[in-house]
């Protein structure tokens, strides 16, 4: 059977369903507990959503889990990485401008913290910490004096590694600067990302640092994923392609965020 594209959500599922394979799909991966605690669910519910998706080759099931059919392992990635590429390549070099030379600084995932981290090749003596394996890679090939890689399991297309440990692992360390990504933005301008183990990965960074700089291009203006990353007074920057709409702006330059458009 092919399965389908990303754009081919059947509307013969249930809402459920067809929130699921989003998720699936933006992400990569989803534990069934992470699904259940989206959705006020038990995990077996989620469990038998996702036998009937694995069944009609929407989704592969793995232990404790669902991800992409083996035929799109790479392709939310690769779409990701194709969407904006100059935004994101503005963006990544304007907030690597505002992190100095022998800075410790941690680095989010996804793909404008990809774009951020190359523009870091020109910095000397950073002390980076990442639990993207794409941005320790990207790192390793520049002159950085430590580089380490927060450990677990590889979840998703976009090199992520998430573990129960890895929170604690971040707040052992006093970092300069984090770079967040975020997912999209709630109605009352508060940064929301996807999963839970990601979303705590980057609130442990950030109580972790002096400054934090979340970065996101317009495209996530418009997106409400389900979970709440951190309060937008727990950042310094915010580094954007264009101007918000009112409601991210407002509640930004409220919090006293020097939001930066590029």
């Amino acid at each position: 059977m092919t399965s389908p594209t990303t754009h081919d959500i059947p509307v013969d599922l249930s809402p459920r369903q067809n929130e699921i394979l989003h998720i699936i799909r933006d992400q990569g991966f989803a534990t069934l507990e992470a699904l259940a605690d989206i959705f006020d669910v038990s995990t077996q519910t989620i469990r038998r959503d996702v036998i009937d998706l694995s069944k009609q080759g929407f989704l592969q099931r793995f232990h404790g889990g669902a991800g992409l059919p083996n035929s799109m392992v790479r392709l939310g990635h690769e779409q990701k990485n194709r969407l904006s590429p100059e935004a994101k390549q503005r963006i990544g070099e304007c907030a690597a401008r505002m992190i100095p030379n022998g800075a410790s600084v941690f680095l989010d995932v996804g793909t404008t913290v990809e774009a951020l981290a190359r523009a870091l090749g020109k910095h000397r003596n950073l002390r980076l910490v990442t639990n993207s394996l794409l941005c320790a890679s990207i790192a390793s090939a520049q002159s950085h004096q430590e580089i380490h890689v927060i450990g677990g399991l590889i979840y998703g297309s976009d090199g992520s590694l998430v573990s129960n440990d890895a929170p604690a692992a971040i707040r052992r360390f006093a970092f300069d600067y984090c770079v967040i990504g975020c997912s999209g933005f709630d109605k009352n301008g508060t940064p929301l990302d996807h999963d839970r183990q990601k979303v705590a990965i980057k609130n442990a960074a950030i109580r972790s640092s002096r400054h934090s700089i979340l970065i996101a291009d317009q495209s996530k203006f418009q997106a409400h994923p389900f979970m709440r990353i951190a309060e937008t007074t727990d950042f310094s920057d915010f580094v954007t392609d264009m101007i918000p709409p009112p409601h991210i702006n407002d509640a930004f330059e409220q919090a006293g965020v020097c939001i930066t458009v590029v």
